[in-house]
């Protein structure tokens, strides 16, 4: 090798350290709180229903806010037939104390729902979102709808006497009923008004292509930090499902988030966290460490643009949070907290696309020059302490991607051998998958410096044929119109 190329490598090298190392930083912290506090991470005590029966607990509305599109029936309908898996249990006990919200823009949907949950022992209610229903503040897209749930419960639909809490799903979620038991023992003394608990992806599993599997082995472990941050009670991050809101918090909060430079805003949950922690403090935030079923997106596509629209979402809502004065009236410690800590992640995560495609051009060639250097006594590429630690990161992140994916097959009905093939997999394509993710991270944040802002909504699809034929632009839905 020419002493030109062996500096350059050498200086590529120093750039994949830095790179590798910030992101090796948020890494650690998925690690520290993994290895030191995974007792709060997942509520395994086991309650019965007749433990419940002897428990004071509060009445819980489950609420499926959907726009209705081609599959989404389907899976909701999985969602509530647990819940009524549950009430089978003791019908008349649960039949008090749950019942189930669907706010829906399809009346083909809201008449399916209704039609089938009549005769259900728990409540089934549907709300069909008026065409021209229009919030305060211009609200769009699903913020749109969880706020005229919010409206038509503050006129007093479907009031309940005591405490009671909205139990938010995505479309495709699932309680359980032996994680929907533990919810309700955890409600039952909790003194908090926005909870959430981890998130696993079993649902539909093995009809996802192998990168959009190795792409959800990364979430389960994130949400160790998910768990840090909601004990912390600073929202950096909010999922939108597996959220337990206090109904009489929702209903003060609301969803009218309005839109920003006359965009909707994509990322409701992140602004929902916001809004709480400005009118309430850190104090109404909690973890009550009840695990959520959940799918992953059926194509890379799909798995694409879902992480595109996270990052660009929480753009959106760090954008309009330096606007709103109930923030800038926030201490400017907590203020540079709130937005350094956000970007942060962002940054990390996008940082990703960077350092994945430099290391799959770069390590080979550093671990070749470092092994040469070891067996012929010459001067490594990097010193070994650097290499040492380069070693040690990834194993690290190869090990929570293996972590994450034991987290998601171990709920998907699998043989243990299938499970170790599946972990394995996921291990193996990893810095592939998550280069593509990374890579939706970087673009968010490219086309926002770019001043490129505007916003097409395609909530991720439900079922593979749905998945097939969604649209995720403009102009794919213009020509679509005219087909």
């Amino acid at each position: 090798m020419s002493a030109v190329l062996a500096h350059a490598t050498t200086a590529l090298g120093w750039v994949l350290f830095v790179g590798i190392s910030v992101i090796g930083v948020r890494m650690l912290s998925y690690w520290r709180s993994f290895l030191f506090s995974w007792r709060r991470y997942r509520h395994r005590d086991v309650v019965s229903t007749a433990q419940l029966r002897l428990t004071p607990v509060p009445f819980v509305k489950v609420q499926i806010t959907t726009r209705g599109s081609a599959g989404s029936s389907e899976v909701i309908q999985r969602g509530i037939d647990n819940v009524m898996a549950l009430a089978a249990e003791d019908p008349e006990f649960y039949g008090e104390i749950l019942s189930v919200e669907v706010v829906t823009e399809s009346l083909d949907q809201a008449t399916l729902l209704h039609d089938r949950y009549a005769p259900a022992p728990v409540d089934v209610s549907v709300l069909l979102l008026p065409a021209d229903y229009q919030t305060p503040g211009g609200t769009q897209l699903k913020a749109r709808g969880l706020h005229y749930a919010v409206e038509r419960r503050r006129a007093g639909w479907n009031a309940k006497p005591g405490r009671t809490f909205v139990v938010h799903y995505d479309e495709e979620s699932v309680l359980t009923p032996s994680e929907f038991r533990k919810l309700l023992a955890h409600l039952a003394t909790t003194d908090k008004k926005v909870l959430e608990g981890p998130i696993y992806y079993p649902l539909e599993y093995l009809d996802a292509s192998a990168l959009c599997r190795a792409m959800e082995a990364n979430r389960p472990v994130g949400c160790f930090e998910c768990r840090q941050v909601m004990e912390d009670g600073v929202p950096l991050h909010l999922h939108g499902s597996n959220l337990v809101v206090d109904e009489a918090f929702e209903n003060e909060i609301g969803w009218d988030i309005g839109a920003l430079d006359g965009q909707p805003l994509i990322a409701e949950d992140y602004v929902f966290g916001m809004k709480a922690f400005t009118a309430a403090g850190s104090e109404v935030f909690g973890w009550h460490g009840c695990a959520m079923l959940e799918q992953p997106p059926f194509s890379v596509r799909s798995a694409f643009k879902q992480r595109h629209r996270w990052i660009f979402g929480v753009l959106q809502g760090m954008a309009l949070n330096r606007r709103l004065p109930e923030f800038r009236a926030l201490p400017a410690r907590t203020r540079a907290g709130i937005v350094w800590g956000t970007r942060f992640r962002i940054g990390t995560f996008a940082l990703g696309a960077v350092v994945g495609s430099l290391s799959l051009l770069l390590l080979p060639v550093l671990l070749t020059r470092s092994v040469a250097a070891l067996l012929h006594d010459e001067t490594s590429p990097l010193p070994w302490p650097a290499m040492t630690w380069l070693a040690v990161l990834g194993a690290l992140w190869l090990g929570s991607v293996g972590i994450g994916a034991w987290y998601n097959v171990a709920e998907a009905g699998m043989s243990r051998g299938h499970r170790l093939t599946e972990i394995a997999r996921a291990v193996a394509i990893a810095p592939v998958a998550g280069l593509i993710e990374s890579a939706a991270g970087l673009w968010a944040v490219t086309e926002w410096g770019m001043g490129r802002r505007e916003v097409f909504w395609q909530p991720t699809p439900k079922t593979k044929s749905a998945d097939a034929t969604a649209v995720w632009s403009a102009e794919e839905e213009l020509a679509a119109l005219a087909d």
